[in-house]
C-alpha cells in the first residue's frame, strides 16, 4: 500500500531478511532508530544507506530520539551531551540551546536522518514523573517556549526537522507511560494556560507533534482513554483548539499505557481515527506485515477510515516536503570529525557557563539490563 503510515523499529545493527522484504515490498512511512541500531559511525551510516537503497523512489523518513542527557541514542559515538534541564541552570541559555540544536542537527544530518523526535516541551511539575527526569526545559511555559524554540531553530538550520512532544503535556503526570498509565489531573482551562502553550506557540514552526499516552480525566469524557486514542484530544483540541496543521505522530504504540488496551490491529485503527497521522510500532518487526495488511483492508472497506487515511497521507506528504526544504537550505557536514569538533567546542562552552555540581546516581537508579539486542528483550529498554 503506497504511503503506508507506520513508523517501525529495526531489531539491530544490520538488517534481517524480513526487514529487507518489508522495506522493499511495502515501505513504511518512517523508520525509528534506537541505541540498539548504533555500533560504529561507519556501521550506522551503512545501515541508513542500505534502508534507503531498498526503496530508492520513496524511501522511508528516518526518526530518532536524540535529546541529550538520559535520552541520547548517540551516546556511544558522541558522548557528553547535556540534558534539556541543564540549559536553565547557567548563562546564555537561549544561545546555547540553539547551538545544541544545531549540533544535534549536524550529527543527524551526517547520518542522513531527517527527523529528531525532540524537543520535549512538557512543562516540569514540582516532581518530574518517572521517565521524564531532567528531560524538560523548564517549569513555566515561557521558559520552555524560549529554550525549546531556540533548539528547534538551531536544528532546522542544520537541515533536520523537529517533533515536539508529548502532546498535550505529561509534565504533571502520575507515572511513566512506558510501563503503565500516567494521569494528568488538570482542567482544560489550566492546560490552555500551561501545558498547551508551547505546542500552540511552536507547533506550526516545528510542523510535527508527538501525541503522548497521558490520560486526562478532566478533559476527555472517557477517564481511562490515553490521548493517542482520543479524538477529543488528538483532533478537536489539537486541530481546533490550538490550530495545528502539521503531522501528528503517535508515541510508540507498544508502550503498556496503550498496548494493553487491545490488539495491535485494534489500537492502530483507533489511533488513526483519533487523529494520528503516523503510527509508531518500534519493537516487534514481525507484526508489521500483518498490521500493514490490516490497515490496507480497512481502508478499502470502510469509507470513514479511507477518508481519515487520505487526510493523514496528505499531511505526511506535506511534512516530507518540509524535510526536503530545510535539507536543501543547509549543508551536510563533510566528515564525522567536523561534528566531533563542533561538539567539543559546544561542550567546552557549555561547561564553562554551568555552575559546578556533583552528579550522583544511586545504585537503585542505575541500568542493570543489557542494551545488546538479541538477548530475548523486546526493545523497551530503549524507551528512555
Amino acid at each position: 500500500m503506497r504511503n503506508d503510515l507506520l513508523g517501525i523499529g529495526l531489531t539491530g545493527k544490520t538488517l534481517t531478511e524480513l526487514e529487507r522484504r518489508i522495506l522493499r515490498e511495502n515501505t513504511p512511512y518512517a523508520v525509528v532508530l534506537f541505541g540498539r541500531n548504533i555500533g560504529t559511525v561507519s556501521q550506522f551510516r551503512e545501515l541508513v544507506a542500505e534502508v534507503k537503497s531498498l526503496a530508492p523512489e520513496r524511501p522511508p523518513l528516518f526518526m530518532i530520539d536524540e535529546e541529550g542527557g538520559r535520552v541520547d541514542r548517540l551516546r556511544h559515538i558522541l558522548p557528553g551531551l547535556p540534558s534539556a534541564e541543564a540549559f536553565g541552570e547557567g548563562e546564555m541559555p537561549v544561545e546555547l540551546s540553539q547551538w545544541f540544536g544545531k549540533l544535534i542537527g549536524m550529527a543527524l544530518r551526517y547520518f542522513d536522518i531527517e527527523i529528531n523526535l525532540a524537543p520535549v516541551v512538557d512543562i516540569r511539575g514540582d516532581i518530574a514523573p518517572k521517565g521524564l527526569e531532567r528531560r524538560t526545559f523548564g517549569a513555566d511555559p515561557e521558559t520552555v517556549v524560549e529554550l525549546a524554540g531556540a533548539f528547534v531553530r538551531g536544528m532546522q538550520s542544520a537541515g533536520v526537522a523537529a517533533c515536539l512532544k508529548h502532546w498535550p503535556g505529561i509534565g504533571n503526570g502520575s507515572g511513566d507511560p512506558h510501563y503503565g498509565e500516567t494521569v494528568i489531573r488538570a482542567s482544560l482551562e489550566e492546560m490552555m494556560n500551561r501545558e498547551l502553550v508551547p505546542f500552540a506557540r511552536l507547533g506550526n514552526e516545528a510542523h510535527a507533534i508527538m501525541i503522548g499516552h497521558g490520560i486526562y480525566p478532566l478533559v476527555e469524557e472517557n477517564p481511562d482513554l490515553p490521548a493517542t486514542l482520543s479524538y477529543r484530544l488528538t483532533t478537536e483540541l489539537l486541530r481546533d483548539g490550538i490550530h495545528f496543521d502539521g503531522i501528528a505522530v503517535s508515541d510508540d504504540m507498544e508502550m503498556h499505557a496503550v498496548s494493553d488496551l487491545g490488539s495491535y490491529e485494534e489500537i492502530t485503527e483507533r489511533a488513526l481515527l483519533a487523529g494520528n497521522d503516523v503510527i509508531l510500532f518500534c519493537s516487534h518487526i514481525e507484526r508489521v506485515p500483518d498490521l500493514q495488511q490490516h490497515l490496507a483492508d480497512r481502508v478499502g472497506a470502510n469509507l470513514k477510515i479511507h477518508t481519515r487515511f487520505d487526510e493523514a497521507v496528505k499531511r505526511c506528504d506535506t511534512f516530507r516536503a518540509h524535510c526536503d526544504e530545510i535539507r536543501a537550505a543547509s549543508i551536510a557536514p563533510a566528515s564525522w570529525d567536523d561534528v566531533v569538533d563542533e561538539a567539543e567546542r559546544f561542550i567546552q562552552e557549555f561547561e564553562r557557563t554551568r555552575p559546578h555540581r556533583e552528579v550522583v546516581i544511586p545504585d537503585s537508579e542505575r541500568r542493570k539490563n543489557t542494551r545488546d539486542p538479541g538477548k530475548g528483550r523486546t526493545g523497551r529498554e530503549e524507551w528512555t
